[in-house]
C-alpha cells in the first residue's frame, strides 16, 4: 500500500528525469546523487509479498467491496463521499464487576485464580495437548467460530463467544496456540 502523499511512479520518473547534478550547491557527491535519483525514479526495492499477505489483501478488498454501497462525487471538485452498509450493532453486555469481598475470598481459596474464574492451572501434559491441538487445527483463511473464552478482568472476553471470523495469520512457535483473526459478519456464511 502506498502512502497517501506518494505522487506515484509516473510523477516520480518525471521529476527524477529533470534533476541534474550541480556541484556549485550540491551537498553530496555525484555517485550518491545518482543513487538517490535512481531510488526516486524506481522506488525502494521491496520484497515480494508472501502468499498470506496476498490472501489478506484480497480478503480485505472483498470485504470492503461487500460493504460498499457507492461513491457520490462532488459537483464542485471536492472530495467524493463513500457510502457503506452499516455494520451490525454490537450486542450490549450485562456484565458487572465481581464484588471485592467475593474476589478476595476466591483468591484465598486458590491463589492461581487471581484474575480468572477460579479454574486450576493446566499441568504440562494438558498444556502440551492444548497447544498441539490448536496449532494443527488452524490454517490461514480458515473460517472459525469462538466457542469458549477465558473470563477476563473487565468482562470483554465473554463478548467474544459466538463471533465468527477467519484466521488471518498464525503466530510463531512460541505462541502456537494463538492465531490472529478478523471478525466477519454473520451474513457472509
Amino acid at each position: 500500500m502506498t502512502p497517501p502523499h506518494d505522487p506515484g511512479p509516473d510523477e516520480r520518473r518525471g521529476i527524477a528525469g529533470r534533476l541534474v547534478y550541480d556541484p556549485s550547491f550540491a551537498t553530496v557527491d555525484k555517485a550518491t546523487f545518482n543513487e538517490l535519483v535512481a531510488l526516486m525514479r524506481d522506488g525502494a526495492p521491496r520484497k515480494p509479498p508472501t502468499p498470506e499477505a496476498l490472501w489478506r489483501r484480497a480478503y480485505h478488498e472483498a470485504m470492503f467491496n461487500r460493504r460498499l454501497v457507492g461513491v457520490q462525487h462532488d459537483l464542485f471538485g471536492g472530495k467524493p463521499t463513500t457510502h457503506m452498509h452499516k455494520a451490525k450493532a454490537v450486542p450490549t453486555s450485562d456484565w458487572k464487576p465481581e464484588p471485592v469481598e467475593e474476589k478476595l475470598a476466591r483468591m484465598a481459596r486458590d491463589p492461581n485464580a487471581t484474575f480468572g474464574i477460579g479454574r486450576p492451572a493446566l499441568i504440562d501434559d494438558e498444556k502440551t495437548a492444548v497447544i498441539r491441538g490448536a496449532a494443527n487445527g488452524l490454517r490461514v483463511g480458515q473460517r472459525v467460530r469462538i466457542v469458549g473464552s477465558f473470563a477476563s478482568y473487565d468482562g470483554r472476553a465473554d463478548r467474544r463467544v459466538g463471533r465468527k471470523g477467519v484466521v488471518c495469520r498464525l503466530c510463531g512457535p512460541v505462541f502456537a496456540d494463538h492465531a490472529y483473526g478478523r471478525r466477519i459478519d454473520r451474513r457472509t456464511y
